[in-house]
């Protein structure tokens, strides 16, 4: 998503990833990765079980949502609990931020 992010932008979308580890890690992550996009912690995993995301073997499984202005859920997808999945293709995701 980090090559696509100027598309996000155009449709006046704001990315955020969550991750699960603690703030001192997350932070490292970020710098690391120098994403032009918000990278927040929960490591308690509230964000995670509000959207009903699932785990497997303690590590929560991937997951796109697109919320609306008023905090709609407009879009989902979550990672399968299986060894092999495929991420939704961004170009897809852009699709549907065009259709709001």
């Amino acid at each position: 998503m980090r090559d696509k992010f100027d598309q996000f932008a155009h449709h006046k979308a704001e990315l955020l990833v969550i991750s699960s580890t603690d703030l001192d890690m997350t932070s490292f992550v970020a710098e690391a990765l120098r994403a032009p996009y918000k990278i927040l912690s929960d490591p308690e995993w509230t964000v995670f079980e509000r959207y009903g995301m699932g785990a497997v073997l303690g590590v929560p499984l991937p997951g796109v949502f697109i919320l609306d202005e008023q905090g709609t859920v407009r879009y989902r997808w979550a990672a399968p609990a299986s060894p092999s999945f495929r991420p939704p293709d961004t170009a897809a995701i852009i699709r549907e931020l065009a259709a709001f």
